[in-house]
Parts: C-alpha cells; sequence; structure tokens
C-alpha cells in the first residue's frame, strides 16, 4: 500500500537558513496579530473616551444653563451692586473646581491596557529573535 505522508527518516533535516526563515517568518506574524489586537484596543479605548467627553461637555452645557440662570435670579434678588460681585466669583469657583476635576480624570486616562502589552509585546518578539 502507498504511503502519501513521508516517515521522518525520508525528510531532509533543515538547514539554518530555514530555521532562522521560519523563526523570522512567526515573528512577523506575531508582531502583525499583536498591532492588529492593539489597533482594537486603541479604537476601544479611544472611543470610550470621546464618548465620556461627550457625556462630560454635555453636563457642563447643561451646569452652565443652570448656574446662569441662578445667577441672574440671585442679582435680581439682591440688586445690582456687591452682592452681583459675590454671585459672579462664586460661580467663576465653581467653573474652576469643574475645570479642575475634568483636567485630573483626563490626565487619569492613559491607555494603561495597550502601552503595557505593548511593552511586553515587544519583549516576547526580542526573545523570539534572540
Amino acid at each position: 500500500m502507498l504511503e502519501s505522508t513521508p516517515h521522518k527518516a525520508d525528510l531532509p533535516a533543515p538547514n539554518l537558513g530555514d530555521l532562522v526563515a521560519d523563526a523570522l517568518h512567526q515573528a512577523k506574524t506575531l508582531v502583525q496579530a499583536e498591532l492588529s489586537l492593539v489597533k482594537r484596543e486603541l479604537i476601544q479605548e479611544v472611543t470610550g473616551t470621546v464618548s465620556s467627553l461627550i457625556w462630560l461637555v454635555t453636563g457642563v452645557l447643561f451646569a452652565q444653563a443652570a448656574l446662569t440662570t441662578l445667577g441672574v435670579l440671585a442679582v435680581l434678588a439682591l440688586g445690582v451692586g456687591i452682592a452681583s460681585v459675590g454671585v459672579v466669583l462664586l460661580l467663576a469657583a465653581v467653573a474652576a473646581a469643574f475645570f479642575a476635576i475634568g483636567v485630573r480624570v483626563l490626565k487619569q486616562r492613559k491607555l494603561p491596557k495597550s502601552t503595557a502589552r505593548l511593552a511586553s509585546d515587544a519583549k516576547r518578539v526580542m526573545e523570539t529573535v534572540k
């Protein structure tokens, strides 16, 4: 009976050039797969950040409208003068607090998952090539 698969004894032993070429091909495939994964992760993280920013901006706009209405009502109730300056300063302090909180929250979103994965993948590729 004829066998379609040759025995191990019939196969020629791979030479060093073939082994290096195979290792480089596998490293290339790994890098391409990892870059594709990182691209998808970055898109997800950026989409999440943009979504958060849209909600934040919408909230700020509504807060601005509410604070403006409150300021107008306070000035009308207290009369024009020192009280109106106090209302303006209070609203400016509230706006500064919201701005500081927003900046701090945005600084904390540094795409940690993707950067950590890229670092470990770079180490793995370097070990494979060595």
